[in-house]
């Protein structure tokens, strides 16, 4: 090989290398499976984030209502949205990263919630990451997660406070479910 074909070969690879160890430094990768759901309460443990909710905490909530009202979380469906089955929808909005996600269950959340689905970026920056920011919240940390909220009335009044309530479909052994969440002031 002459020498210009080496120095260009030597060029590629480094190139390579630096790319490669640039976009791995920024990624994040799952927890090994003795990683997963290391409960804090324990090893039985099917709450999670749940296990917050003790009668101090629910009395705690109970004095941020002020004004008795009620604000409607859930979206309405909408002629609008992508339900036909003729229409394409790709799924593509703004959200969470892994190091806010990262963050934020240091912060030791009961949930996180969006007005968006998922609560993370979409698509992930990362194409081999399939949604990290639920991996991290659920299967990390126990962190229960809210997605599709509609939030755009309590933007626009300004509320940063509320009680919050939802009641969940009664699964057993579901890891999901629709609820009918609402913000009481």
């Amino acid at each position: 090989m002459s020498k210009l074909k080496i120095r260009a070969f030597a060029g590629v690879a480094l190139a390579l290398a630096v790319a490669s160890g640039a976009v791995a430094a920024q990624g994040w990768r799952p927890p090994t499976e003795s990683q997963r759901c290391p409960s804090k309460w324990g090893a039985g443990d099917e709450r999670g984030a749940g296990n917050h909710m003790k009668p101090e905490a629910v009395l705690r909530a109970t004095r941020l209502i002020r004004t008795g009202e009620v604000i409607e979380l859930g979206h309405v469906l909408g002629a609008g949205m992508p339900m036909n089955p003729a229409r394409v929808f790709n799924l593509s909005n703004p959200g969470l990263g892994f190091a806010a996600a990262e963050w934020l269950a240091k912060q030791d959340p009961i949930l996180l919630g969006a007005d968006t689905a998922p609560v993370e970026v979409s698509p992930n920056p990362d194409s081999q990451l399939s949604l990290p920011v639920h991996q991290i919240a659920l299967v990390v940390n126990g962190i229960h997660l809210l997605e599709n909220l509609k939030l755009d009335e309590l933007a626009s009044k300004r509320i940063h406070e509320f009680a919050l309530t939802m009641q969940p479909l009664k699964l057993r052994g579901g890891t999901g479910s629709t609820v009918a969440p609402a913000a009481i002031r």
